[in-house]
């Protein structure tokens, strides 16, 4: 690519989506958000991308060299299929680089959104520079991505990666993925407030509940993250007990992966001061091949614009490590 051209990268959820035009030094230079109207079928949301891409390079001076498209689910990373998403049920080994390209007459490369942030990180954000790393994001759920020596790590089916599916503890919670004990179950943003709704009983609670104006179904993550600011010992511990969870499926990748650097992103990285002792405490006890110089735990640093800067590069050069 040459300075002055530039890539669409497109962060697709299954309410809202996200497109850019993004420099090749991974700028964003012009953006839109629109109804992703996923309850309206297949065709109907690979029409919305097609326009949306059309509206933001409309407002470049040229057209883009490329397409880069997160979205969430199993991906078919050669092909350009989503073979399956929790947030398009309708979507079975769906065609999406082929037909979004047909339609714009451009190279279309799809991508895992996890992956997607993932690389976004590793271009231009707190993993930049480094070859070897993996990303986990709490939000709804814990997702990650995998990075190895600057390339993302996909695995055979695509699935690499589903790092909120490991499990920590034996017969614990049922998760969404219908299995038992799943980190997602425990430490992601909607995992903690269930933790301090099922406890709002315990007189410890009772600022946090003061805080949510007496109704349980108010408390969420930012809410403890905010009480936990202000010393309250009850959502402490709670982000505590998560981020030990977190910390022993780091020990558990660093043991496989040989991996010592992670990146923290999602709604729920605000609360990382909170998570961030026990995690590493965790971490160092669970894994003896990391130490305090080696362990690096940061947080991402390009928030809710990493998957879409992440798609973009995919657009780029699909194969090219971030580094090179």
């Amino acid at each position: 690519m040459n300075a002055n051209s530039y890539i669409i990268g497109i962060d697709l959820g299954g309410t809202n989506m996200r497109v850019a035009a993004v420099s090749s030094a991974g700028e964003i230079l012009c953006a839109e958000r629109l109804k992703t109207g996923a309850s309206e079928g297949y065709e109907a949301v690979i029409k919305r991308i097609a326009s949306a891409v059309l509206s933001v390079s409309g407002q470049m001076p040229a057209k883009p060299s490329a397409v880069g498209l997160a979205v969430p689910g199993a991906i078919d990373f050669a092909k350009g299929v989503v073979t399956c998403s929790p947030n398009f049920p309708d979507w079975s080994d769906v065609p999406v680089a082929r037909d979004v390209s047909n339609l714009l007459g451009l190279p279309v490369v799809i991508e895992n959104d996890a992956n997607a942030a993932a690389v976004g990180e590793g271009w231009s954000g707190s993993a930049k520079g480094v070859g070897s790393f993996v990303m986990i994001t709490l939000g709804t759920g814990v997702g990650g991505g995998v990075v190895l020596d600057g390339r993302v790590w996909r695995g055979s089916s695509g699935m690499a990666g589903e790092i909120g599916h490991i499990p920590v503890r034996d017969g614990g919670r049922i998760c969404g993925c219908g299995k038992l004990g799943c980190l997602e179950a425990y430490a992601s943003a909607n995992a903690v407030a269930r933790t301090a709704r099922e406890r709002i009983g315990e007189e410890k609670a009772r600022q946090l509940l003061g805080l949510a104006n007496g109704v349980p179904e108010k408390i969420d993550s930012n809410l403890m993250a905010q009480n936990a600011g202000m010393g309250d010992p009850f959502c402490v511990e709670i982000f505590d007990q998560a981020g030990r969870d977190i910390g022993k499926v780091m020990a558990t990748l660093a043991l496989t992966l040989d991996i010592s650097h992670f990146v923290i992103g999602g709604g729920m990285a605000e609360a990382l001061p909170f998570l961030l002792g026990s995690m590493r405490r965790a971490a160092l006890d669970h894994a003896y091949t990391l130490n305090e110089g080696k362990l690096e735990i940061v947080k991402a640093t390009l928030g809710d614009d990493a998957g879409i800067i992440g798609a973009a590069w995919m657009g780029i050069a699909s194969a090219r490590p971030f580094q090179s």
